[in-house]
């Protein structure tokens, strides 16, 4: 072969390379060569934006599960129990919830009651209207709370020898 095809052949070959370098930018030719195109890479890409937003509401829910948590033990902590130096007590409900007792001991207070609270030991805060030294008085004290618009359906005695709270 001569240097003159040899030169031409090479000539070619350059060309043909740089149309493969420029056309590869194409989507039609990335698609025919197997590579991702410009669409599928804006839906990859969208893809990753909605995992990360779906990642970071989980992190920012877990999050604030774990800041309500703090913040309910620490009211907890702070609640105001009452010394048991009764025996036995009217009990008009047991919560889990805070805001749930504190709206008994309202509603008690206004009732003209002076409310206890007892923190049991599973958790549960009861709200008892009264405190007696036997269970003839706090039966007495149950029927007269009954007679009150005030008292649910549930109200109960508590003997402290139970042994049910803290």
């Amino acid at each position: 072969m001569s240097i003159k095809n040899r030169a031409k052949r090479l000539e070619y070959a350059l060309l043909a390379l740089a149309m493969l370098f420029i056309l590869s930018g194409c989507d039609w030719v990335k698609s025919q060569l197997g590579m991702a195109t410009s669409e599928d890479i804006a839906r990859i890409r969208l893809e990753l934006e909605q995992q990360a937003i779906r990642e970071k509401q989980i992190r920012d829910s877990i999050e604030m599960a774990r800041l309500d948590s703090i913040r309910v033990a620490q009211e907890q902590q702070s609640l105001p129990y009452a010394k048991l130096d009764k025996q036995f007590y009217v009990v008009l409900g047991s919560f889990k919830k805070d805001f749930n007792a504190e709206n008994m001991v309202n509603a008690l207070n206004g009732a003209g009651y002076s409310p206890v609270r007892i923190a049991l030991k599973n958790g549960f805060d009861m709200v008892a209207a009264v405190g007696c030294n036997t269970l003839q008085e706090a039966c007495g004290e149950l029927k007269k709370i009954e007679d009150n618009d005030l008292c649910p359906y549930d109200v109960w005695i508590y003997n402290i020898a139970q042994g049910l709270h803290e």
